[in-house]
């Protein structure tokens, strides 16, 4: 199952339910002009490091971009904004939380290490749409993949 139906799987649980979308920054600027807002919007994986192990299984790791936005005015200012960005980074701050914590099966999905940086960074007038919140860069290690013999 692609990485993204857990990704979308976990911003379903954010509260205020957000929407989501999912594509290249062309589809996605596309894609924003008929979307519900809040919307989450995730680009495809940046990097996906792969690491076999001893036990005979490979860990994956995937660096996502993820955003975290909301529909705003074209002639509002910057300061008229920032509740727009305070809002998202807390979606942001949520989506880790619940990233960490999203079980598939017996165990949890992805594993996110204490004291691993997030780089969140605030977005404002992106898209044709008109859109202002938060871009969040993280990486994701997942914890179950098949053994291949």
């Amino acid at each position: 199952m692609p990485i993204r139906n857990q990704i979308e799987a976990i911003v379903q649980t954010i509260t205020n339910t957000p929407a989501f979308v999912y594509g290249t920054a062309n589809e996605l600027n596309t894609l924003a002009d008929d979307a519900t807002f809040p919307c989450v919007f995730l680009y495809p994986p940046q990097l996906i490091n792969l690491s076999p192990q001893i036990n005979g299984s490979v860990d994956n790791t995937f660096a996502i971009t993820i955003e975290f936005l909301f529909k705003t005015d074209f002639d509002q200012y910057t300061a008229e904004n920032e509740t727009y960005v305070s809002q998202a980074l807390h979606m942001a701050n949520e989506f880790i939380t619940k990233a960490a914590k999203y079980r598939e099966g017996d165990g949890r999905y992805f594993k996110i290490k204490a004291g691993d940086k997030a780089k969140c960074t605030p977005i404002y007038n992106k898209y044709d749409v008109n859109t202002t919140g938060v871009g969040l860069t993280i990486t994701l290690a997942t914890m179950y993949f098949d053994q291949y013999q």
